[in-house]
């Protein structure tokens, strides 16, 4: 009777558990929970019925035995005995009415947790990757814009993550095609100037020997070599400068006395030196008495002539242009410094870079091109030297040389 009400309490509020709970009070048994009729072949669906009780002689109390064997029974022990076992049949399916009415309930539940989660996740996930692929198209603008050729674009991102470090990588490429883009129409402009005022000089001694106003002397004649000397060195520089940038400026490395290549040199300029009432000094030869090197003597002799070509035409007249050259172990090294003028701090940097000058007006009524610099500075790096620019102590230029003695062959 114990077992009838229990499970009649934890039937939910209704008529059926009012009823079994009045059964019980009378003391009477249901007479489907002990039905004694013939065995079904399916389990049945309300606990009561599932429930065995056995007594210590293993014989039924409560409930019956379903289909060959019983269930799994627990001793029920009074005062250190067994009086008796109980076990219970497990269910086949759920069908009590609370049980199928909890499940549904969780299902609901379940259902509800679902759909508030898909929402939540949408609410969160929807600005989430809005934010972190904000990054990734403005990466994507800014290729798209410096593709179409505008190279002032630059990428807004301070972060220190990989896409910052990716946003900053853009902005130097940005700015190293933006640079490349100003020295390229610079550069165009250039040379169309360099080649332009010989060119102009030649038509105009042309046109005047054609004319008649000017007569075919020898001074007309010097004048036109002197223009058509100008535009040839001119365009050699050119080449030269092409042939390095394609890779295809190449030297011929072989055993010189560099000292006696630097002497020749300073004779072969020393005219031009006395004409522009500037005094060329060369430091005597020291020991060893043969300052051997190994490298291409036209190069080289090329690199000489325009460093000393390039200090006689800018200094004063009356100036001084100095040559040193000085042995160590396994280089050599060669200055070629002289008076003022001199330059300012943010030009020597930009000394060597192709048809730069301090004063573009001074150097082109000097003749100059802005290349002989920058061609001096690949013959350097092609015998593996370095060359660099600074402040003489007597006001001027100061150009250091520093050549290896071995060279490798290219």
């Amino acid at each position: 009777m114990l077992v009838v009400k229990m499970h009649a309490l934890t039937l939910p509020m209704g008529d059926k558990r009012e009823q079994l709970l009045a059964l019980v009070e009378n003391e009477e048994i249901p007479k489907w929970i002990m039905n004694t009729a013939e065995e079904n072949k399916d389990m049945p669906l309300n606990p009561l019925q599932r429930i065995v009780l056995l007594d210590e002689e293993q014989n039924i109390v409560f409930g019956r035995k379903w289909g060959t064997r019983l269930p799994s029974m627990h001793q029920i022990m009074y005062e250190d005995r067994s009086v008796g076992s109980f076990g219970i049949y497990p269910p086949v399916e759920i069908s009590e009415r609370h049980q199928l009415l909890f499940v549904e309930k969780q299902r609901l539940f379940i259902l509800l947790v679902v759909i508030a989660a898909v929402f939540i996740t949408i609410g969160i996930s929807l600005p989430l990757a809005y934010h972190l692929t904000k990054p990734i198209r403005r990466l994507s603008e800014a290729t798209k814009q410096l593709k179409s050729g505008d190279y002032s674009t630059r990428v807004k991102n301070n972060a220190n993550d990989e896409l910052g470090r990716l946003s900053k990588d853009i902005n130097s490429l940005a700015e190293t095609l933006e640079e490349n883009e100003i020295q390229r129409k610079l550069w165009v402009s250039d040379i169309a100037h360099e080649l332009r005022t010989p060119l102009t000089g030649l038509q105009g001694e042309i046109e005047a020997l054609q004319d008649g106003i000017r007569e075919p002397k020898t001074e007309t004649y010097d004048r036109l070599h002197q223009s058509v000397t100008r535009l040839n060195r001119l365009v050699e520089d050119l080449y030269d400068l092409s042939r390095y940038d394609l890779g295809t400026f190449s030297i011929l490395p072989e055993e010189i006395d560099f000292y006696e290549l630097v002497a020749n040199e300073v004779k072969a300029h020393r005219y031009e030196a006395d004409r522009a009432g500037v005094n060329l000094e060369m430091t005597p030869r020291g020991i060893p008495d043969t300052l051997s090197l190994h490298g291409d003597r036209q190069r080289l002799a090329q690199l000489v002539g325009n460093l000393l070509t390039n200090s006689i035409r800018y200094t004063y007249k009356g100036g001084l242009v100095r040559v040193e050259v000085t042995d160590s172990v396994d280089s050599v090294q060669l200055d070629v410094l002289d008076t003022v003028p001199g330059v300012p701090d943010e030009a020597l940097s930009r000394l060597f870079n192709r048809l730069y000058r301090v004063d573009q007006s001074r150097s082109r009524g000097l003749g100059g091109s802005g290349l002989g610099l920058a061609i001096c500075q690949q013959i350097v790096l092609a015998h593996n030297g370095t060359i660099t620019a600074k402040h003489a102590p007597q006001g001027g230029l100061w150009i250091q040389t520093v050549l290896p003695k071995a060279q490798e062959e290219s």
